[in-house]
């Protein structure tokens, strides 16, 4: 509540001063003329700093509400006051600088306070800052160029008799006098994707050190592929349905199938039973409910109860599996607003609902599974799950390989903290150097008095200190390698 009365006090303010631009009332009229003398021309910068000072009261989860956008604002409004001595503060601030280092180094000093304010608010860092100032520039050189070369270059009418028709030779295209000019296609940047449709969302965060983009882009989905679009063939449920109630029957259960399920690999037929039924009497029935509906695999799972309900639920494997695509996750509402950072797709449930995880919550995780059964789809999966949605800045990742197959591919992505490793002895070296990484980040929380990342980046105000995820592919090779 208070939060929220200082928030609208603010707002009354700073509506009262931009009144003042245009209001000839006495109050309005004595307004303009103490904020004039306070800050001379940055009396109309004043709204806007106080309504993002609001934002900030009102605790609005987006980057608007983040504390570094009031706090920018402030550095530059305090850097512009003092290197143009606008107002009584202006002139206190060139007063106190210039005294202390003279004008020129007043001005180098102000100058510098701009440069950190545009860096605070932008949320950015000073390498990015530079790197856009440079895109930037050497983009306005090349458009003052090419204009300039635009309006000097001549072309003189021809002289009657003297013009020159295209020559036509049978056999050959024709020759064309003036050809439209070529523009080289642009070129491409690591971290940027062509973009034939929109991504998943576009944030202000840069990329890695380095590099021109000052605007991260997320890769567009059109990247990925969108399958055969393969259904599953679960033969004739309805029959299924009156099989199992039969069967049960004969063994003197009475049941009835309410609700059919539908999943990628399994069809799932929920039972009501009568009242007094035991369930342990439906678990030691599996074997003769798999032979009653010729199970394809020979197995059927018995669920009892269904969790959260009053229901038994009976698994059947399909005859066809569906073809769940990566593109289809990536687009489902359940992973576009996951709050975490590394929410990851996992496939579809019994019932068809998309299904994420939160690599976070574990936060270790090991993948088995015999040859084929998609241990190595599943990881590449999530390693895109976190580039579609995360930037550098974000997440970043330690890739081990010692086969040199599996993720050799991802090499000179943006997020990668090294190249993918593939040496044993490199890889011990890197996972030490976790350890030690992981041990200062606790104390670096500890010195602040939060728990994880992201109490860390809430309480900095920006995104300060990315996730680092590690994967390693055939942990067993590297165990045998370094036992120890």
């Amino acid at each position: 509540t208070v939060y929220t009365v200082a928030a609208i006090w603010l707002w009354l303010i700073a509506g009262s001063v931009m009144l003042s631009f245009f209001g000839e009332g006495a109050l309005l009229a004595r307004l303009r003329e103490e904020l004039t003398g306070q800050v001379g021309w940055l009396f109309y910068l004043v709204p806007p700093l106080l309504v993002s000072l609001s934002f900030l009261f009102f605790k609005i989860k987006s980057d608007i509400g983040r504390p570094n956008v009031p706090a920018g604002f402030a550095i530059l409004f305090a850097g512009l006051a003092g290197i143009t001595q606008a107002g009584l503060l202006g002139e206190t601030l060139w007063s106190i600088a210039a005294d202390a280092i003279s004008a020129e180094g007043a001005i180098l000093v102000y100058l510098g306070v701009l440069m950190i304010g545009v860096i605070v608010l932008l949320n950015t860092s000073l390498d990015h800052f530079v790197n856009f100032l440079i895109a930037g520039a050497t983009k306005l050189f090349e458009l003052i160029g090419n204009a300039l070369t635009s309006l000097t270059k001549s072309h003189p009418k021809p002289l009657f008799g003297q013009e020159k028709l295209p020559l036509k030779i049978k056999g050959q295209e024709e020759e064309k006098l003036v050809k439209a000019p070529v523009t080289p296609p642009p070129v491409p940047t690591k971290g940027t994707h062509p973009t034939g449709e929109t991504g998943m969302k576009m944030s202000t965060l840069t990329t890695t050190p380095g590099q021109q983009p000052a605007m991260w882009e997320y890769p567009p989905l059109t990247l990925l592929s969108d399958g055969p679009g393969q259904k599953a063939d679960r033969g004739d449920m309805r029959k299924n349905a009156e099989t199992i109630e039969k069967t049960l029957d004969s063994f003197g259960i009475a049941a009835k199938v309410v609700e059919v399920n539908t999943g990628p690999a399994v069809t799932q037929y929920a039972l009501r039973l009568s009242l007094g039924t035991k369930v342990s009497k439906i678990t030691s029935l599996s074997s003769d409910m798999a032979l009653a509906l010729a199970a394809p695999t020979g197995q059927v799972r018995i669920e009892a109860p269904i969790p959260g309900r009053d229901l038994v639920g009976i698994e059947i494997p399909n005859r066809g599996l569906e073809f769940v695509t990566l593109k289809r996750m990536l687009q489902s509402d359940v992973l576009r607003k996951a709050k975490s950072r590394l929410s990851v797709a996992l496939g579809l449930d019994v019932s068809g609902s998309p299904l994420i995880a939160d690599i976070a919550k574990m936060p270790h995780v090991l993948v088995a599974g015999t040859t084929g059964s998609g241990k190595s789809v599943l990881i590449n999966a999530w390693i895109c799950s976190l580039l579609f949605r995360n930037t550098p800045s974000e997440v970043r990742l330690i890739m081990v390989d010692p086969k040199r197959v599996e993720l050799a591919g991802y090499n000179g992505i943006p997020h990668l903290l090294t190249p993918v490793i593939v040496e044993p002895d490199k890889i011990l070296s890197a996972l030490r150097w976790a350890t030690n990484e992981m041990e200062n980040r606790y104390k670096r929380f500890a010195e602040v008095g939060v728990r994880n990342i992201d109490g860390f980046n809430e309480l900095s105000g920006f995104q300060a200190m990315p996730y680092i995820v590690i994967l390693i592919d055939e942990l067993a090779d590297l165990m045998a390698y370094a036992p120890v």
